[in-house]
């Protein structure tokens, strides 16, 4: 979270919003912990998403991919 509010930080003057990828099936994303593999650590995906909203003044959205069970996906997004 700390990385990604770092990032964040960055270009936070120059962008209307944040959007954290949470889809992404690319190797490099999935292997690193990001992308696709967020929806496997909801505990990770919360912790960014709640951390960027705390600390910027910037709508912050997740997209993502529907998990196996529909009532998975719902409880993710709660979550988030």
């Amino acid at each position: 979270a700390a990385d990604a509010l770092a990032a964040a930080k960055v270009i936070a003057g120059d962008v209307a919003a944040i959007d954290i990828n949470m889809g992404c099936p690319k190797h490099f994303s999935v292997s690193g912990g990001m992308g696709a593999a967020l929806l496997s650590n909801a505990d990770a995906a919360c912790d960014i998403v709640s951390t960027l909203k705390q600390n910027l003044d910037l709508p912050v959205t997740a997209k993502i991919r529907l998990l196996e069970k529909r009532e998975d996906t719902v409880e993710l997004m709660q979550r988030l």
